[in-house]
Formats: C-alpha cells, structure tokens, sequence
C-alpha cells in the first residue's frame, strides 16, 4: 500500500461511526480490497458495505482479490458469504478468476457446480491456457476423463453447455436518461438473470437484477455502485427486468434474444 493510501484509509477508520454515513461504503470497500486493508474491510462491512457490490467493470471484491492473488482478503471475505454467481461484463465469474490466477484453492470455494456454464467456461479456460493447478482441482472433483471432455467439449461445441438456469450478463447503456435507475447514456448498466429459452444459436434471458456501475448523480443515490433485483411486483419486474423473451419496458432498445457467442467469456472467443 502507498504511503498516501495508507494515510487515507488509517483517517476513514478513525473517523467516528456516527460520521459514517456521509460515506458511500461499497465504493470504499473496493477500495479497501484493492489496498489490501482486512481491517478496515471488516469494518465497512460490518456498517453496512456489502461486499457483492460491483465496481465499473462489474467485479466484485472477491473476484478483486482473487485476481490479486491476495489469499488473505480472499479467506476474509469468503467469511461473509458473497455471491459466487455474479458476473462481470466480461461474463467473468469467480471461478473465472479462480482458473487465471491458477488457484485451486479458491476455485473450489468459489465454483457453483450447479452451473454448467460457469463450469464448462472455467474448465474450458483452464483447458486453453494450460492452468495446471487449475485443472489438478477440477480433476479433483470431476475425475480426468470428465475434465478433458468438458474442458475440450467447451471448446469445440460451447453451444452444447448454454443450459436453462445457467447465468448470463449483458453491460449495455441506455440510449436516453433514465432517471429511475441515476442513468444517462454515458453509464453503464448491467444486467444479469438465467437463460429460460434456448433456439438455436440464441438464448433468451430472464433478467434477476440490474446494476448501475458507474452513477455519477449523487443527488439520485449516494451509491456509485448499486443493483436492484426482481421483485413479486410484476409491473415493476417488467419495467426494469422484462420477462423471459420480453424486453425490459424501461429499455426497448435492448433485444429480446442474444447470440449465444456475446456471453463466451473474451479469453474463449
């Protein structure tokens, strides 16, 4: 850490509690992650900071910290139980990060097994890039034989591995304001849900959360980072998350099915 970080972050911690409030504490529990302060993380997150927020990009502290190769944050963090499913803008997930830093040992805390997306994108990756830690673990829990066909499966036909259930995310921006959601045309939004339909070579999502990862109007949210998720209000869900095959009211130019390619993580394309 920088001297000038360390001496921000050691005057946020020795601010009073009842000052919190002025702060945004997601936006400051990225930062604490990126400066590798498990103090201070414990303590935005026990006010308030939920570590499943995600930065501009669409990462999530965990997958930060996994990045970073930062095993202590990583353990930390594992403690307040994130959410292994969000992805990224990439359609990076945990796992994905899991599979670059070849660290099995996150990998196997962080794999959602129930998808066979991120499972077969993950063995995949490992596959491609020769992550031998990586793939050790996924022999581990797969068997070998099984961690080939899936790893070269994905690779030859990923089509085969785009199942109902499995998660999906698409960063887009609006073409006008939205004032519901603090976007204007130069934010970006996110949106993530499970794919119901699949016809052909294009899947239908339904959309379970929207994410604003850039807001820049503080007088609409404090938040720079926030995400509201599907509600049992069913106007509202088809306002802002649409329905399975249907576009969201609030977002008409966005289509109502996707190539199933736009969601195969870069690395894999």
């Amino acid at each position: 850490m920088t001297l000038a970080k360390t001496a921000a972050f050691i005057a946020l911690a020795c601010i009073p509690i009842t000052a919190f409030s002025q702060f945004d504490y997601n936006d400051d529990l990225t930062h604490a992650v990126a400066a590798h302060y498990p103090p201070l993380i414990r303590l935005l997150i026990t006010k308030g900071a939920k570590q499943n927020t995600q930065d501009a990009r669409g990462d999530t502290p965990l997958m930060q910290a996994i990045r970073s190769h930062d095993r202590e944050i990583t353990e930390l963090l594992l403690r307040y139980q994130p959410n292994p499913y969000l992805l990224s803008t990439t359609n990076h997930s945990a796992a994905t990060e899991a599979v670059l830093a070849d660290d099995p040992d996150s990998l196997k805390a962080v794999l959602m097994q129930d998808d066979q997306l991120q499972v077969a994108q993950a063995v995949g990756l490992a596959t491609k890039l020769d992550k031998r830690r990586a793939l050790n673990m996924f022999v581990q829990i797969y068997g070998a034989s099984a961690t080939y066909e899936i790893g070269h499966g994905f690779l030859d036909t990923p089509i085969k591995y785009f199942r109902l259930g499995s998660q999906v995310a698409v960063a887009f921006s609006p073409t006008g304001p939205r004032p519901d959601v603090c976007a204007t045309p130069a934010t970006t939004l996110l949106l993530q849900g499970k794919i119901c339909k699949v016809d052909g070579e294009h899947v239908a999502i339904e959309w379970e959360t929207l994410s604003n990862l850039d807001n820049t109007d503080r007088q609409c949210s404090p938040q720079r980072h926030f995400r509201v998720e599907r509600k049992t209000d069913q106007a509202w869900d088809a306002k802002y998350l649409g329905m399975c095959g249907t576009v969201p009211g609030y977002f008409p130019s966005l289509p109502t099915s996707f190539d199933y390619r736009s969601f195969v993580i870069p690395e894999l394309r």
